[in-house]
C-alpha cells in the first residue's frame, strides 16, 4: 500500500475514532532507501502499512511509532550512516506524529478534491508543538500555511520541505483500464492493483464482466468494444490495456483510445498484428505519431508466455512509464 491509498487507510481509522501515527521521509540525501513522500502507518491495533525503506533504520521509527501511539509525542529524526546500520549509506530526516480529528478534515479535503480531479496539497508544519495537516488547493495563490506564504513560483517536483513545513501533493491514483478480461486480463488485475494502479476492467461479455471476476478491481464494466464512450470516458492521465477476445475488438477499441492520448496505450499481439493494426487506425484517422505511441507487442520484452508472465512484463512497463512522467501532478502544489 502507497501513496493515496494510505491516507484513504488514515482517513478510515481517525473516522472510526482510532489512533494512527504515520511516519513521513520528509527529505532524503544520497542513495536512501526511500525518499521523500514515503510514509508508513501504524494503526491502534499495531499493524503497519506502507514503508520508509525496510532494514534497521525502519525498525527503529517502528519503535518511535509505537512510542508515539502511546504518548501522543510527536518526533523528527534523522536516519544516516554512522547513526544507524545503512547499508546504502544515504541519509533520511523523518517526522512522526500521531494524527488527529483535525486531520481528518484535512485528509477529508484532499481526497475529495483529487476524486474530483482537483489536486491540491496536504501542509504540515513540524515547528508546532503539535503538528497537524492543513490542505492548500491547487491554484491557492497567496493562501498561507502555518504563517509561510505558499503562492509564488514554480514548485519543485513532489513533496519538499519549506522551510519546517512538509508540504505534499495529493492526486487520485492512476487508473489502468484493461479491455478484455480473459486469461491475461485477469492475471493483470491483481498484479497492477500491488503497484497501487487504481484498475477498471471493461468486457463486452456478460458472464466475464462481473466484480467477483476481478476482486481487485476498482471498476468491472459491461459495454461495447465498438462505443467504448458509452461505458468509459477516457483522460491522458489513463494508462490503457487492449487485450480482448479478438483482433477486430482490439483494433476497435484502439482506434477510440488513441484519440484520449492516455498516458500508455499497449494492445496484446505480435508483430504482424501491429502492421495490421496500423493500417487499420491509420484508416480511421489516427495520426502516425499516434500510432507509434501504440505499445505492440505488449510489456516490456521479457520472453513472458503464460498468463502471470505476460501480467509481469506489462506490471514492468507500467512501473517503467509511470516513474517517467513522475512530479507531473506535482504542479498544483503551490509553493512559498
Amino acid at each position: 500500500m502507497e501513496g493515496i491509498a494510505l491516507l484513504r487507510r488514515a482517513a478510515e481509522e481517525l473516522r472510526e475514532g482510532r489512533k494512527v501515527v504515520e511516519c513521513v521521509v520528509l527529505a532524503s540525501r544520497g542513495s536512501a532507501a526511500r525518499h521523500a513522500g514515503a510514509r508508513m502507518l501504524t494503526l491502534q491495533d499495531g499493524t503497519l502499512l506502507g514503508t520508509v525503506g525496510g532494514g534497521t533504520p525502519e525498525l527503529r521509527c517502528q519503535q518511535m511509532c509505537r512510542e508515539a501511539l502511546a504518548d501522543g509525542r510527536p518526533r523528527r529524526t534523522t536516519m544516516e550512516r554512522g547513526v544507524v546500520d545503512i547499508a546504502c549509506g544515504g541519509a533520511q530526516d523523518l517526522g512522526i506524529r500521531a494524527m488527529s480529528q483535525a486531520d481528518l478534515v484535512a485528509l477529508d479535503a484532499a481526497l475529495a478534491a483529487a476524486d474530483a480531479g482537483e489536486p491540491g496539497c496536504l501542509a504540515v508544519d513540524w515547528s508546532a508543538p503539535e503538528p497537524v495537516a492543513s490542505f492548500v488547493p491547487a491554484g491557492a495563490g497567496q493562501d498561507t500555511v502555518a504563517g509561510q506564504d505558499t503562492g509564488a513560483g514554480e514548485p519543485p517536483s513532489g513533496p519538499r520541505m519549506e522551510g519546517d513545513v512538509y508540504v505534499e501533493p495529493v492526486v487520485a491514483a492512476e487508473r489502468v483500464v484493461i479491455f478484455g478480461g480473459g486469461h491475461v486480463g485477469r492475471a493483470c488485475v491483481p498484479a497492477l492493483a500491488a503497484i497501487d494502479f487504481e484498475v477498471t476492467v471493461f468486457d463486452d461479455r456478460p458472464d466475464v464482466a462481473l466484480p467477483e471476476n476481478f476482486p481487485d478491481a476498482a471498476h468491472v464494466i459491461l459495454g461495447s468494444f465498438k462505443d467504448i464512450a458509452a461505458g468509459i470516458t477516457l483522460g491522458a492521465r489513463d494508462y490503457v490495456i487492449v487485450m480482448t477476445h479478438g483482433h477486430v475488438a482490439d483494433e476497435d477499441v484502439v482506434a477510440q483510445a488513441i484519440g484520449a492520448h492516455p498516458r500508455y496505450l499497449g494492445c496484446m499481439g505480435s508483430r504482424h498484428k501491429r502492421r495490421v493494426l496500423e493500417r487499420v487506425v491509420a484508416e480511421r484517422g489516427a495520426s502516425p505519431a499516434e500510432i507509434a505511441a501504440v505499445d505492440l507487442p505488449i510489456g516490456l520484452s521479457l520472453g513472458a508466455v503464460t498468463p502471470a508472465e505476460i501480467a509481469v512484463s506489462i506490471a514492468a512497463k507500467l512501473i517503467e512509464v509511470r516513474h517517467a512522467h513522475d512530479g507531473d501532478a506535482s504542479h498544483a502544489c503551490p509553493s512559498h
